[in-house]
């Protein structure tokens, strides 16, 4: 497992002329400021540089933030910036490892391969994805807003991926590491392989049995010596124009199915054009500006920003459309040209078949040798059915194989062993919380709702029991990068004195060992959390004017680089 440390944030905004550079100890940070003194917005910021969507305060979102994370992984060091909807990567050296406009196709990939987070998760609508960086940083988040309620639901749009919550739990957990990932993919390419051999083996079998058909219509007997000088002259000219008519025959065969390849794809971008002609048209005629989400009542922008880039869509399918259409007319000018050759060797059979109908006694010639061209044809069908079938039988073997190695991930062995260690800490970390009204049995998976069993008071106490419980499973058992833990405003629902000291000290003695936190309070009770305090002390202003000029020293090259 990969540890990433994060050392330093920088906020900077240009429009209003204000900074802010926060550093971070490698073990533990606190974030001291009464409310409204941008504690979350500092603590967000964070996840929004990686790509996540926290729900960001909207007089903070107006200051257009250009914000730059440095971080250390694996005792390496990279900066991450981004600059409204564009992120840049730069390694030690500041040189430019990549720049990204797209959180989804272009940012998580990357950072799937840098953080080791490669898992397969199945979207709404598009099948399994590479899910982006909001699913790795989620489960090291307690966020003010959501998290004291309702756990795994920090950031915005997470329902893009179907049943998100359960598919981040098996594999934050380790239940599921990156392997078995890696393991089904191959399954799945091995499965491709087969089903298509099976189709091609298909078609070569129903050849083949045509053939044997027609071979065994024909019956007769032939001293073959009294055809000798004649059937060797007229075989060589025969073999010759069949092996041109079959190699043509097959060149047409490639040339219709490739055709037919295009046609679909034709068909499957029209549609896509019609799909983004419509939704253009409804987010421009039937959507208002603000469009509230009746679910979380979040507030989104159905801005010109939003339309354009779903007009964009639909002119790359209309330019797909125009090269897709180009090519099937240059395939159709082949199939052409392939036809007039054919159709140029079947008159030549047809000429020598004229030859072939001479009799030899009460034998037609032409049986003797219509019957030594089939049975070769037979025996080119015969030897690529029996490829296609060991094709098959080997994948086969591959992919039994992969399944049994993918059974060793869901064995019940080791699922036991994650959920029994989850459940240990549940159940020790519930009672140093005072929270005593949670049996074991209502934890016993560890995909249970924690918030639904919980009211008042308490329900913060049994979230917290619960994200720390998880922090140690993740710390033991997970295949990706260790991301720093982040706890903001932990005292929530009226705590008494006892308890706030309680949620404190837990806090404090239950970090997982070699694991950074960074802590976000109003207020500390008079705990001593051993660590740099970072106090924001002015309402309203996180950013500071005197900040401004050393902090947009340091990005000023970067931000004109990923604009050049």
């Amino acid at each position: 497992m990969k540890k990433l440390f994060i050392s330093e944030i920088l906020l900077l905004s240009q429009k209003e002329k204000k900074a802010k550079r926060v550093e971070f100890d490698r073990h533990r940070t606190l974030i001291y400021g009464k409310n409204h003194t941008g504690k979350s917005s500092l603590i967000k910021s964070i996840y929004r540089t990686f790509g996540a969507e926290p729900l960001m305060n909207s007089k903070f979102k107006g200051a257009n933030v250009i914000s730059l994370v440095k971080f250390e992984l694996d005792s390496v060091r990279y900066q991450i910036i981004r600059d409204n909807k564009r992120f840049a990567i730069y390694d030690s050296n500041d040189d430019l490892l990549g720049l990204f406009d797209s959180v989804t196709k272009e940012l998580a990939p990357f950072l799937s391969e840098l953080f080791d987070f490669k898992p397969l998760f199945q979207s709404q609508n598009s099948g399994f994805i590479i899910p982006p960086p909001a699913y790795l940083l989620l489960p090291f988040y307690v966020d003010q807003d959501e998290s004291w309620s309702k756990s795994w639901s920090s950031f915005k749009s997470l329902q893009q991926i179907k049943q998100y919550r359960n598919q981040c739990i098996n594999y934050h957990s380790g239940i599921r590491p990156n392997k078995y990932y890696e393991t089904k993919k191959e399954i799945d390419s091995y499965l491709r392989i087969i089903d298509e051999t099976e189709k091609e083996q298909k078609i070569t079998g129903k050849i083949l049995n045509d053939i044997k058909e027609k071979l065994s219509q024909t019956q007769f007997n032939i001293n073959i010596e009294d055809f000798k000088e004649e059937i060797t002259e007229l075989l060589t000219e025969l073999e010759f124009l069949k092996k041109k008519e079959e190699n043509l025959k097959s060149d047409l065969h490639d040339l219709y199915h490739l055709k037919a390849s295009y046609d679909t794809q034709i068909n499957i971008v029209k549609q896509a054009i019609i799909e983004s002609h419509n939704d253009l048209k409804f987010a421009s005629e039937k959507l208002p500006e603000l469009i509230g989400c009746p679910t979380c009542g979040a507030v989104y922008e159905n801005s010109f920003t939003e339309r354009f880039e779903i007009a964009q869509d639909e002119q790359k399918s209309k330019d797909l459309l125009v090269e897709l259409k180009k090519e099937v007319k240059e395939i159709n000018d082949k199939i052409f040209n392939e036809n007039n050759k054919l159709n140029s060797t079947v008159g030549e059979l047809t000429n020598l078949n004229k030859i072939l109908n001479e009799k030899k006694g009460k034998l037609n010639l032409k049986d003797v040798i219509e019957s030594s061209g089939k049975k070769h044809v037979k025996s080119i069908f015969s030897q690529k059915y029996a490829e296609l079938k060991q094709i098959i039988v080997e994948n086969t073997i591959e992919k039994q194989n992969l399944e049994k190695k993918l059974k060793e991930f869901e064995s019940k062995k080791r699922k036991n062993e994650i959920v029994v260690f989850f459940k240990n800490k549940m159940t020790s970390f519930l009672k140093k919380l005072d929270i005593h009204s949670l049996t074991e049995n209502e934890y016993k998976s560890i995909t249970s709702v924690i918030e639904s069993k919980e009211t008042g008071s308490s329900r913060p106490r049994a979230l917290i029991a619960y994200y720390f419980s998880f922090f140690h499973v993740m710390k033991k058992y997970s295949s990706s990068t260790y991301f720093p833990l982040i706890v903001d405003s932990p005292n929530q629902q009226d705590q008494d004195i006892e308890h706030i000291d309680k949620i404190m000290h837990f806090i404090k003695d239950s970090q997982p060992k070699d694991s950074q936190l960074i802590l976000g309070i109003a207020e500390s009770y008079g705990v001593d959390f051993e660590c740099p305090i970072v106090e924001l002390k002015e309402k309203y202003s996180l950013l500071q004017k005197d900040e401004y000029e050393n902090v947009e020293a340091e990005m000023i090259g970067k931000i004109r680089e990923m604009w050049m």
